[in-house]
C-alpha cells in the first residue's frame, strides 16, 4: 500500500496530541532518507507511552475517536487502520516484547526531523539496517535500501558498526551475514 507523507504526519500527530510519545522504527526512516514522494508498506512505531500492551484500551479509543479501525500485528501487538482516500494505511504498534528487542540506545540517539513545521521522531536508517537484518526478513529489501543509500553516499558505515556493538556477540555474526547477503560488507 502506497500512502503520502502527509498521511504519516495525520497519524502521527494525532496521536501525539492524544500523549502518545512513539519512534518511527519500519523501513519509511529509510524511505524518508531517500527522499521518497510516495512511502510504501506500513508505518512500525515504536511506542514509548502509552504501552500498546497494557493499555490497548487506550488505542481503540482513539482509534473510535478517529473512525479508525483496530487490528493486531503479527505478535499480537495492537494496529491500527487508517482510511485514506485510496486504500488505506496500517500502523503497527511495538515495544520490546517477544523477538521485537530495540536497544535503549537506538531509540535514544533517533532523530527528530520537521517536515511542513511538524515534528517527527525516527531512528536512523543504518540503525533500521541492523534490525532488519536480526529480523532475518525481506533481505532482497534490504539489499535494494543498502545499494540506494550507498549510491547517494548516505550510508554511515561506522554507525552500522556501533549499532551492532549493542547486540550480544552470537548475533553479531548472523547480523554481518545477513548485511554482507544484501550488499553491506562490514
Amino acid at each position: 500500500m502506497l500512502y503520502k507523507l502527509e498521511n504519516l504526519l495525520y497519524v502521527y500527530r494525532e496521536l501525539v496530541k492524544r500523549g502518545v510519545k512513539a519512534v518511527i522504527i519500519g523501513d519509511t526512516v529509510v524511505q524518508i532518507a531517500l527522499g521518497y514522494k510516495k512511502l510504501e508498506g506500513d508505518l512500525d512505531l515504536f511506542v514509548l507511552e502509552p504501552s500498546p500492551i497494557m493499555e490497548r484500551d487506550f488505542y481503540e479509543n482513539i482509534a473510535h475517536e478517529l473512525e479508525w479501525e483496530t487490528s493486531l500485528t503479527e505478535i499480537g501487538t495492537p494496529a491500527l487502520i487508517i482510511p485514506l482516500v485510496e486504500g488505506h494505511l496500517v500502523v503497527e504498534l511495538y515495544e520490546n516484547y517477544m523477538d521485537i528487542e530495540i536497544p535503549s540506545e537506538i531509540l535514544e540517539s533517533a532523530d527528530e526531523m520537521r517536515i511542513n513545521s511538524e515534528k517527527i521522531v525516527l531512528i536512523k536508517p543504518e540503525h533500521y539496517l541492523v534490525l532488519k537484518a536480526r529480523q532475518g526478513v525481506d533481505i532482497s529489501k534490504l539489499k535494494k535500501y543498502i545499494s540506494e543509500l550507498k549510491s547517494r553516499g548516505i550510508l554511515n558505515k561506522k554507525l552500522v558498526e556501533n549499532t551492532l556493538s549493542l547486540y550480544p556477540e552470537e548475533e553479531q555474526e548472523l547480523i554481518v551475514e545477513r548485511l554482507g547477503e544484501a550488499g553491506l560488507k562490514l
